[in-house]
């Protein structure tokens, strides 16, 4: 490509956008997937299942059902993102709003890390408190129905946890010079690192793996999952920064 069409900039980005962003996407979307509130609430539903629905039969169906409402729901989030941030990007605030999405990640990034370092401080990233009553007589529902509305609504919710990483990546795949179908691409991979996590959990309790094991486990990664999403969302908030 000649300088005449693009900048030297540019014409990389544009040759070497892939190189930069597979990596990127690979570790953000590993690192969104294993956020506590996902894990958390397909835990929560899978375990009334087993222990008081006394519905074992339907824990694969039931747990397909949430895992693939969760990856659409999570894709056309992303998508509005994307469109959003594609518009801003045409407009004289695009360096505004880069500064500004970059701060953003870089207080959710210490907050997370706040919450490895001392968890009992205040100012937490997770589902309001306020809706679990609800999202809970969702589960109790135990039905079809239910369960797609319970995984679009904490797929929503959660965005405390999952949607600064999610906002990070979108903005610098944005900027990758990539064409629309590479970075639609990404999407789909990335929305499928985000569910990998959930789709484990459910193959262990199909398989019989015990509960209390998995709860278990859960507790003790809390924190290191907390650190994992805080040092990649200090690393993308200086991508943008500086």
């Amino acid at each position: 490509m000649s300088g005449e069409s693009c900048t030297a900039a540019g014409c990389y980005l544009e040759q070497h956008g892939g190189l930069v962003s597979f990596p990127l996407v690979t570790l953000a979307g590993l690192v969104d997937g294993i956020n506590p509130c996902a894990i958390g609430m397909i835990l929560l539903l899978l375990g009334y299942l087993l222990v008081f629905a006394k519905k074992p039969k339907m824990v694969l169906p039931l747990g397909l059902v949430y895992i693939i409402t969760v990856y659409l729901t999570y894709l056309l989030v992303g998508l509005f993102f994307l469109k959003s941030i594609n518009f801003l990007n045409l407009t004289p605030y695009r360096f505004t709003f880069e500064k500004f999405i970059g701060t953003v990640l870089l207080f959710a990034g210490l907050i997370n890390i706040k919450d490895f370092l001392a968890p009992q401080l205040p100012i937490h990233l997770g589902i309001p408190v306020s809706s679990r009553k609800y999202l809970l007589s969702l589960v109790e529902k135990a039905s079809l129905p239910a369960v797609i509305l319970l995984a679009i609504l904490v797929t929503l919710l959660e965005t405390p946890c999952s949607l600064p990483i999610y906002v990070g990546t979108i903005t610098v795949l944005s900027q990758s010079g990539l064409p629309l179908t590479a970075i639609l691409g990404y999407f789909l991979y990335y929305n499928f690192l985000f569910v990998l996590p959930l789709l484990v959990i459910l193959f262990l309790v199909w398989r019989g793996r015990e509960m209390i094991n998995l709860k278990e486990w859960e507790h003790k990664a809390k924190r290191w999952m907390k650190l994992s999403l805080g040092i990649l969302l200090v690393l993308l908030a200086a991508w943008l920064l500086i």
